[in-house]
């Protein structure tokens, strides 16, 4: 219920990643590209191509709150609606708004990368900071991905730069106006958020995440349960090859009603 494709930072293209769920036996997926709907419908026509996999069209929204990234999901979006691509645009545009300002930061570190290293490296995906990372590999400022968030890319380090697109609260609001689901992403650090998101409208919470261990699951669930929200889940899969994204793709032991709970959820926000 939680995959990436090379649409954004993952590593495998649309029909790469639904090959790797028909590999797994895996019957639905759900594709959550960042600030993007770009994947979607190469996945599904490589799924209807067999039959065999439903695709759950989704989008994985980044935003900032009390300078702490969170991103919040849309599920069962339509991605051909002209709103709901506005919607993504405008967060896609506080992504390249976003790189650009971490390679003002990086320079004044004595760490210069070129913008075009970086537009080449994303190609036609939402640019992200492992794009970001990797040209610092390319440039030898370091040596691997995981460094480049580890000195200077991640949430508290030097060259960290928020989201100016919009708060989780307006990113669920957002959601729901153009009929998605709003679901809160791999959200273990920041619960005391979940009852204000709450109030703005959020429907679900991915409490079987997968890199959450057994105590972490329980307690998301408690909390879903006290505010009357879906139990969603997900593994979060970059690739099979993707260093601080370890987690296999179909590794989330997500409950299978919780597709059936997604979709009467928006059949309410009609």
């Amino acid at each position: 219920m939680h995959a990436h494709t090379n649409a954004s930072d993952g590593e495998h293209s649309p029909e790469e990643l639904v090959a790797i769920a028909r590999e797994r036996n895996i019957t639905v997926l759900g594709i959550a590209d960042h600030d993007t709907v770009a994947g979607i419908e190469r996945a599904l026509q490589e799924a209807a191509r067999t039959g065999d996999i439903e695709i759950i069209p989704g989008v994985e929204l980044s935003t900032d709150w009390e300078k702490r990234e969170i991103h919040v999901l849309a599920y069962l979006i339509d991605h051909r609606d002209a709103q709901v691509n506005a919607l993504v645009d405008k967060f896609r545009e506080g992504r390249l708004g976003r790189a650009q300002k971490i390679l003002a930061k990086l320079a004044t570190f004595g760490v210069p990368v070129e913008f075009e290293k970086v537009q080449a490296i994303a190609g036609d995906a939402a640019i992200g900071r492992p794009h970001v990372a990797r040209a610092m590999v390319d440039a030898g400022h370091v040596t691997t991905i995981q460094e480049a968030f580890d000195k200077y890319l991640a949430s508290d380090k030097p060259a960290y730069v928020e989201y100016e697109s919009a708060s989780p609260f307006q990113a669920v609001e957002m959601i729901r106006q153009v009929g998605g689901v709003p679901v809160l992403a791999h959200p273990r650090e920041v619960t005391r958020i979940i009852p204000d998101l709450v109030k703005s409208g959020l429907v679900g919470l991915e409490c079987y995440y997968a890199e959450y261990d057994d105590a972490a699951r329980r307690e998301l669930v408690d909390i879903a349960k006290q505010y009357g929200l879906i139990q969603t889940g997900g593994s979060d899969f970059h690739g099979l090859h993707r260093m601080g994204h370890m987690s296999a793709l179909g590794q989330a032991n997500v409950p299978p009603e919780v597709v059936p709970k997604l979709k009467q959820a928006k059949a309410k926000l009609k």
